[in-house]
């Protein structure tokens, strides 16, 4: 297996947590403009003993919320005619993800343990619209965190989950 030595916006990465299922994030923003550099991710519902590929992504969902007309991190008309056809109970709030921020420096010591499996052509500002980020800082947390607390921590974190097609650009 290929070391990651990159991460675009898009991209899905995925583990296997504690619980021997895979798991998968998908990357919604990278920082290199200065340092320290970090990534952004959503947290996707795949849940599964088997090794998810790109074609069976479309049926998972991500965690996030139906947040806030926002004037500094706008989508396009389409993206929310898109947005807004998949998922009508949000108009006229815009998607935003449940962020997962990892330092590229911490994301290092542990990126054997994770595999890309594609990129995903997502709409741009998902975590900036979003309302909360929780920092993700070694192995063992992930492992944890993913396999036995997430649907609890985002469920008392108001978080709910949406169709991944609601977030991909035409």
């Amino acid at each position: 297996m290929l070391k990651i030595t990159d991460i675009s916006q898009g991209d899905l990465l995925t583990f296997k947590a504690a619980d021997n299922k895979f798991k998968v994030l998908l990357c919604t923003s990278t920082s290199r403009d200065k340092s320290p550099h970090f990534f952004t991710f959503a947290a996707l519902t795949y849940d599964s003993f088997d090794m998810p590929t790109t074609s069976n992504i479309d049926n998972v969902q991500f965690f996030g919320i139906g947040n806030r007309k926002c004037d500094y991190f706008k989508y396009s008309d389409n993206e929310l005619k898109n947005m807004w056809s998949i998922h009508p109970e949000t108009r006229p709030y815009f998607l935003g993800s449940y962020g997962f921020l990892i330092f590229r420096k911490d994301f290092m010591k542990f990126r054997d343990n994770f595999k890309v499996i594609g990129n995903l052509n997502i709409i741009d500002y998902l975590d900036k619209n979003g309302n909360g980020t929780m920092n993700i800082s070694n192995w063992e947390l992930v492992k944890d965190f993913f396999a036995n607390r997430i649907n609890s921590v985002m469920l008392e974190r108001g978080q709910k989950t949406f169709k991944i097609g609601a977030i991909i650009k035409d």
